[in-house]
């Protein structure tokens, strides 16, 4: 789900998502990027965002497929309990 408001990314969102390029970014094709990057640095204002744009079972899927070791500590036990993730990858998925 993709909620029509909002069609570009907050400019707060700007320092959360500094590894990538900011002009090239795309609300829809992004999404894993965007989400991860909000969790780990961003406010519970910029989660209430995420929930509102993707909806929470978009993030939830989008968290429980991420590896453990990409979310802060802090970020990740908060996620849990905002999103209702029930846990995160702890290996990679094997290429065979």
């Amino acid at each position: 789900m993709l909620n029509n408001v909002a069609k570009k990314l907050p400019s707060s969102f700007r320092p959360l998502l500094w590894g990538l390029k900011w002009d090239e970014l795309d609300i829809k094709d992004d999404r894993e990027d965007i989400i991860l990057g909000v969790i780990n640095g961003g406010t519970i204002q910029d989660w209430k965002w995420l929930r509102s744009v993707y909806g929470e079972d978009a993030v939830r899927r989008v968290l429980e497929g991420r590896l453990f070791s990409e979310l802060y500590p802090e970020s990740r036990n908060l996620a849990k309990i905002f999103f209702s993730v029930n846990s995160f990858r702890h290996a990679r998925r094997s290429a065979n």
